[in-house]
């Protein structure tokens, strides 16, 4: 192992040495050519200037400049130089990770004149582009009509719900900022942001550069905004009614949800010290509620039931080329899940709470226009709880009679519980710290090599207990299962790798290769050797401990892009990309505790997940202002995390036998597919977008306890492929953006989904996912208005209507097809038709 760290890191840290730095997915870079406009030659020494900022350049003998370390927006480039016309362009789009191209033609200046002004046409194809990656600008989140960044991730091509092409959810990486926001125990994203205070979001659903991982399926990067040159600042509240939604507790309406946000920033004393401050809060936490990851959950409306996120920045230039930035990110949420079996018990379901907050500061040096370095350090702290029953043998529960024969039995336990309180106990903290450097060089025209190091250190604890019924035939069996863990770890990882984006132009070729390590500070024990246990303790006993191993891996990446017409490009992309499996797959159960049921093993030594993929995509301009891109994928995902079941093979008996259940690598999966995306931009007052996803999802398993759980329910394991829970064929997205100076503006988003498929029982013969649902359809549209009450101070007001046309949309059906099971939960309904109305005031 010290061998590859040797060969693999040595070169990267003589770049560091050698070449100059540049910060990594966070900012985007400029240049471009300046030439005579009569002769038609290049022109060295044009000064290029990038206003509002202090950021510019020169041209070099080759009339070529360019600017690296600007953060996504929108901004003017100046090209002037003594003896000809100044120009300026405005509406300069800078992206993510990408480099956008401007070209002056510079005429002979005869009379003094001002500069011209001209507004630069945005490249409806980019060029530079070697993988599928989808931009969301800040007026499309603002306009769009959708609550969280994670509903905008779920409206791109290849996702569903919170799916990105047919990987598991815990498979996306998250990062604001260029951090990570990503619970390390639970894989879950563990933050939210208001809106208003992002001003860019990328989301990568195709093959990612070398400076990625810990992710095999996408990556959603989010830049927020710094404090301007003014005070600025804006002021939204609104409530959202759910007028067709019956409560599950009632026949009333709960209240509707109330939403509140706020920004505010601008210079602090000096224009070298700027902050920026947002946050918002829901008021009572709805209780319809997408979690993270689309995951669905019914939250009761209560007073006490609220989430509330800040985000906040201050930004220190202590020279015009050398600047520092702090960062606090905080989400509290408190709620309680409703759960319809507990419909005449509510008072038995417990609260729940969740804590995240993340304090970093980063500092970036611009050595010169080409050449740029940045160091990050962040603390992330994810605290999670649920204070139900604390519990030593059976849960004190009692259930409705259902039949009336006065006898509690397994009918009785698949229906209400009437008293008690529900059987779980969760305390959950992590702290993540980690220290990141990213640095390039960029080499003449045509090369712009990148390097970064990155390390992280977890402080893990989990104490989770908690009971849940189990149907069986054996009336000996524990009615409940008890999956009770503790734990606590502190294992590290860490990174490396070098990336060169060669521009030739037309032709750009994007190749890196990635070192990841990963330490998990544990052992296991050789439960291989020797399996000894009895009905009555349900303690494994075993002779040795073996210590987990280090695990390492190189990743190579590689995108390619080149023009076949003026106005067509096609990129083909090809990567590796792993991730260490959830740390609690590794910890859980790690006092070997079996007691009272079924409680899994994790396994420090499992191996990373693996992806390989392939996409290639062809885009091009269609019409004026209108571009399609076709992409067609294939991806292949293996040592995938399941639960396995170990039985002693000396006896028939399947429960008085010892055994355990274990997580391990055994699950794949296949993904191919086909998104056809045409995008317009505003011209006109008309902009839009139109999807088209075809997908097929097949695997071996779609969670990391279906083969657990397909055991338990009587049915034969299958070792085939199936379709996978999220396999949706067909997924069509609409959005369609009006605007008019004098009536406001109109965005409709119509969105459609073929059938999921579930288990229908068919007996011994059943295999999995061998039935659809019905496909689901919802139109969502937000009407808005500004009103101008100043040189700097406007207000508007809006209106949405969610699923306008009130269809109703089934998200899960039982074993037998029936909508919400033997309860008629109605949890397994979509929202019906909801309103919201607001207004705002900028100022």
């Amino acid at each position: 192992m010290m061998k590859i760290l040797r060969q693999c890191f040595f070169p990267m840290i003589l770049v560091f040495i050698l070449c100059e730095p540049i910060r990594a997915g966070v900012t985007g870079t400029l240049s471009g050519h300046i030439t005579n406009s009569e002769t038609h030659e290049p022109l060295p020494g044009v000064n290029i200037m990038v206003k509002n900022t202090n950021r510019g350049a020169v041209t070099d003998a080759q009339g070529f400049y360019i600017i690296t370390n600007l953060k996504p927006g929108k901004y003017t480039i100046e090209a002037s130089m003594m003896g000809f016309q100044s120009i300026a362009k405005t509406d300069v789009y800078i992206l993510t990770d990408l480099r956008t191209k401007i070209d002056f033609n510079l005429t002979t200046k005869i009379l003094q004149m001002d500069a011209v002004q001209v507004t630069a046409d945005a490249p409806l194809v980019r060029t530079d582009i070697t993988a599928t990656t989808h931009f969301i600008s800040e007026p499309e989140l603002r306009n769009i009509p959708v609550l969280t960044f994670q509903e905008i991730v779920d409206l791109q091509p290849g996702v569903v719900s919170g799916h990105i092409r047919g990987g598991r959810r815990t498979e996306v990486m998250y990062l604001v900022d260029g951090i990570p926001v990503r619970e390390a125990i639970e894989g879950k994203a563990g933050s939210e942001l208001p809106n208003s205070s992002i001003i860019d979001m990328t989301v990568q659903t195709g093959g990612f550069n070398a400076e990625y991982g810990d992710a095999m399926s996408g990556i959603v990067n989010i830049i927020t905004r710094d404090g301007g040159d003014k005070l600025k600042g804006k002021l939204e509240v609104s409530a959202l009614d759910g007028l067709n939604n019956p409560s599950p507790i009632d026949d009333s309406n709960p209240e509707p949800d109330q939403f509140a946000e706020f920004n505010f920033g601008g210079p602090l004393f000096t224009q070298k010290l700027k902050f920026f401050l947002s946050g918002n809060i829901i008021y009572p936490y709805s209780r319809w509620k997408d979690e993270q990851f689309g995951n669905r959950m019914v939250v009761m409306a209560l007073p006490g039931s609220y989430n509330w996120n800040i985000n906040s920045k201050l930004s220190w230039a202590l020279h015009e080329s050398f600047k520092i930035t702090g960062q606090y990110l905080l989400s509290i949420w408190d709620w309680t899940e409703y759960d319809n079996k507990w419909r005449f018990n509510l008072e038995g379901l417990p609260p729940r709470s969740k804590k995240s907050y993340r304090v970093s500061l980063s500092a970036t040096h611009t050595v010169s226009d080409r050449t740029f370095y940045s160091i990050r350090i962040s603390q992330y702290n994810v605290m999670k709880s649920i204070i139900g029953l604390v519990f030593r043998s059976q849960p004190d529960i009692i259930y409705a009679d259902i039949n009336g024969d006065g006898i509690e039995d397994q009918t009785d336990w698949r229906g209400y519980v009437i008293a008690g309180s529900l059987p779980w106990w969760l305390d959950h903290q992590e702290i993540q710290t980690m220290a990141m450097a990213d640095l390039t060089q960029v080499l003449g025209e045509h090369h712009q090599v990148k390097a970064g190091i990155e390390g992280t250190y977890y402080d893990l604890y989990k104490k989770n207990v908690q009971a849940l019924y189990i149907p069986t035939a054996d009336s000996n069996f524990p009615q409940f299962i008890t999956y009770d863990t503790e734990y606590r770890y502190f294992p590290w990882k860490m990174a490396g790798y070098l990336q060169d984006k060669m521009d030739f132009d037309g032709l750009v070729v994007n190749a890196g290769l990635r070192l990841d390590y990963f330490n998990p500070r544990a052992s296991r024990p050789a439960l291989e050797n020797q399996l000894v246990g009895n009905r009555e303790t349900w303690i494994l006993n075993y002779d040795e401990m073996v210590i987990a191993k280090p695990k390492s891996q190189l990743s190579p990446r590689l995108g390619v892009a080149f023009p076949i017409t003026e106005t067509a490009v096609i990129h083909l992309n090809y990567g590796w990309f792993f991730q260490m499996p959830l740390f609690d797959y590794l910890y859980t159960n790690s006092n070997y505790n079996q007691a009272n049921g079924f409680s899994p093993l994790g396994d420090p030594d499992l191996k990373p997940a693996k992806t390989v993929l392939w996409e290639v995509s062809c885009r091009g301009e269609i019409a004026q202002s209108t571009m399609v891109d076709v992409t067609l994928f294939k991806k292949e995902a293996s040592n995938l995390v399941d639960a396995n079941t170990f039985k002693n093979t000396t006896t028939n008996d399947i429960y008085r036998s010892s055994g355990y259940t274990r997580f391990v690598n055994l699950s794949m999966v296949n993904i191919q597919g086909l998104e056809v995306y045409v995008k317009r931009d505003y011209s006109q007052n008309i902009s839009g977008k139109i999807s088209y996803t075809y997908m097929i999802g097949t695997g071996t398993g779609s969670s990391s306890f279906e083969k657990f759980n397909w055991l338990q329910q009587g049915y034969r394991v299958p070792n085939d492929q199936y379709y996978l829970s999220w396999d949706q064929r067909h997924t069509f997205v609409f959005n369609l953006d009006l605007k008019s100076p004098r009536w406001g503006g109109v965005n409709l988003l119509w969105r459609f989904n073929s059938a999921f498929p579930y288990t229908l029982d068919l007996g011994v013969i059943t295999s999995p996912n061998n039935a659809r649902m019905e496909p689901t359809t919802t139109l969502d549209v937000r009407l808005h208005k500004s009103f101008n009450l100043g040189k700097r101070t406007d207000t508007y007001v809006f209106a949405e209507g969610l699923n306008l046309f009130n269809h109703q949309n089934i998200l899960w059906v039982d074993d037998t097809g029936h909508p919400g099971g033997l309860l008629d939960d109605p949890g397994a309904f979509d929202y019906q038709r909801r309103v919201r109305v607001g207004l705002g005031l900028n100022f």
